[in-house]
C-alpha cells in the first residue's frame, strides 16, 4: 500500500525501515522512517524521546515470515503494546552508536510486521527524504596527482578506505564498521584519524547509505566531522539514523561543501544497472554513479584510480558485472590492476570480471571481519584465487592493507 493511504487508514501504525534480516540467525535490525515514526514508538513504549540517542532496534530470535531489506513495513500498535506489557524492550543506547533497543522475541510469537508500504518520488521529495547539498555537481572538488597509494583499513565487517597523495590522506571512501561494534570499538577504530585528518583535511565520499559503510562516522564528534573538507554522497537518505548523520555533516562542513548525487534514471525495468562516469574517462580519478535500483548495494557510488603502472577499483557493495561492463574498459592500458572486493566477499552477483588483455590482475583485498553471513563466501574466494596474484583479507592479516600505485 502507498504511504498516503496507509497513513490515512492506519494512523496508529509505526513505519520502520528494514536495515538487516538474517533468517539463519533470527536477527532483524530496523530503523524508523523518520523522527515522527520514532516519536510514536517512544510514546507507545513509554521511553524518553531523544534524537541524540541511537534509534535502531535489534530483534533477536525472529522466526516469522521472510521480510525484505531496504523495505518499509508497518508495525501495529497492539504489537508495541504487547512488547511493553511483556517488558521485552531493553534500552541499549549506552553501548552502541547505532542500536538503541534490543528485543528478544523468544517468548513472543505474535506477527510483528504487517504489510509493506511504498513511497513514490513525489512523496520522497515532499517528505524530504532526498537530501540537498549546496555544492555544484558540475564541479566536484577532486583533483589527484603525485605519489599515490590506497589503504584499506581493518575495521571488521565494514569498509573504510583512504586514498593517500604524497603521504597525506587526500580522500576517505566510506568510514564504516560492523553493526555490532561497541562505542569503545568505534572509538578505537577512529583512533588517531581524528588528529591526522585535522591537519590533512581529506574529502569524504560515501558509496551508499548502509550502516557498515558509515558506522564510524556516527561515532565521530561534530568537531571530528568538521575535519573533512567536503562530502559527496547519494542524495536518497533512507532512515532516521542516516538523516541525522547527514544533518550533522552538513552542519559541520557547510552546505556549499556537500554534494548530494541523485541516482541515474533507468530507461527500462530490469537488466543491467549501469555505472555512469561523472568525469571524463581519461581522468586519473573517477567516480561512477549507478542507476536507480531498490537495492542500495548496486545503486551507489564506485571509485577507480589509475597511474601509469597501476589501477584500483574501490567497489563499495556493487556487483562484479557492473565493474566488468562499465569500468574495466576504461582501464585498457598495460598495467597492474587491484580490486577492493565488493560486499566483503559476500553476494555481489555472478563473478564476472573481464579485464582487458594487457592488464595484469595483482591484488584483491577483502575488507571483512567476524560475521554471521559467511563472508567471504567460498564461491567468490575460489574464483578470486584463480584470477588474482594474491587475495588478502583484513581479518586474516589483522591489519590495514596498503597498495602503492
Amino acid at each position: 500500500m502507498y504511504y498516503y493511504y496507509h497513513k490515512r487508514y492506519y494512523p496508529e501504525d509505526v513505519l520502520v525501515y528494514i536495515e538487516e534480516f538474517n533468517k539463519e540467525t533470527g536477527a532483524v535490525l530496523f530503523d524508523f522512517l523518520d523522527s515522527t515514526e520514532y516519536s510514536s514508538f517512544t510514546q507507545l513504549g513509554e521511553f524518553n524521546y531523544s534524537l541524540s540517542n541511537p534509534s535502531m532496534v535489534h530483534l533477536k530470535n525472529y522466526n516469522q515470515r521472510t521480510i525484505q531489506e531496504n523495505t518499509i513495513y508497518a508495525i501495529k500498535k497492539n504489537v508495541l503494546d504487547n512488547w511493553r506489557k511483556l517488558d521485552l524492550i531493553n534500552l541499549d543506547n549506552q553501548n552502541s552508536f547505532l542500536i538503541g533497543y534490543t528485543i528478544d522475541l523468544s517468548s513472543d510469537n505474535n506477527q510483528i510486521f504487517s504489510e509493506s508500504v511504498s513511497l513514490n518520488d513525489f512523496l520522497d521529495f515532499s517528505l524530504n527524504y532526498y537530501m540537498r547539498g549546496g555544492g555544484n555537481l558540475k564541479s566536484l572538488p577532486v583533483k589527484i596527482k603525485g605519489k599515490l597509494s590506497v589503504t584499506v583499513r581493518n575495521v571488521g565487517q565494514g569498509n573504510w578506505n583512504e586514498i593517500i597523495e604524497n603521504d597525506k590522506t587526500k580522500l576517505v571512501f566510506d568510514a564504516g564498521a560492523s553493526m555490532y561494534a561497541t562505542r569503545t570499538d568505534i572509538r578505537n577504530i577512529i583512533g588517531n584519524r581524528a588528529t591526522k585528518y585535522s591537519t590533512e583535511k581529506p574529502g569524504l565520499i560515501l558509496s551508499h547509505w548502509d550502516k557498515d559503510h558509515y558506522h564510524s562516522l556516527v561515532g565521530m564528534t561534530d568537531a571530528e566531522l568538521a575535519n573533512f573538507s567536503f562530502f559527496i554522497c547519494r542524495n536518497r537518505v533512507p532512515n532516521l539514523t542516516s538523516r541525522i548523520l547527514f544533518g550533522r555533516i552538513i552542519a559541520a562542513i557547510g552546505s556549499a561543501n556537500t554534494y548530494t548525487i541523485p541516482a541515474e534514471p533507468r530507461t527500462a525495468r530490469g537488466g543491467h544497472t549501469q555505472l555512469i562516469p561523472l568525469m571524463p574517462v581519461s581522468s586519473q580519478f573517477m567516480i561512477y554513479n549507478a542507476q536507480h535500483h531498490k537495492n542500495r548495494n548496486i545503486s551507489g557510488l564506485v571509485i577507480s584510480l589509475k597511474t601509469k603502472s597501476s589501477s584500483i577499483v574501490l567497489s563499495g557493495d556493487c556487483h562484479y558485472r557492473q565493474i566488468s561492463i562499465d569500468i574495466l574498459p576504461h582501464l585498457n592500458f598495460n598495467h597492474k590492476h587491484h580490486l577492493v572486493v565488493p560486499h566483503h566477499g559476500g553476494k555481489a552477483g555472478n563473478y564476472i570480471y573481464n579485464l582487458p588483455r594487457n592488464v595484469t590482475p595483482d591484488k584483491a583485498i577483502i575488507s571483512v571481519g567476524p560475521n554471521n553471513y559467511k563472508h567471504p563466501m567460498l564461491l567468490y574466494t575460489s574464483a578470486l584465487a584463480l584470477d588474482w596474484l594474491s587475495v588478502q583479507k583484513t581479518q586474516t592479516l589483522n591489519n590495514d592493507i596498503t597498495i602503492n600505485l
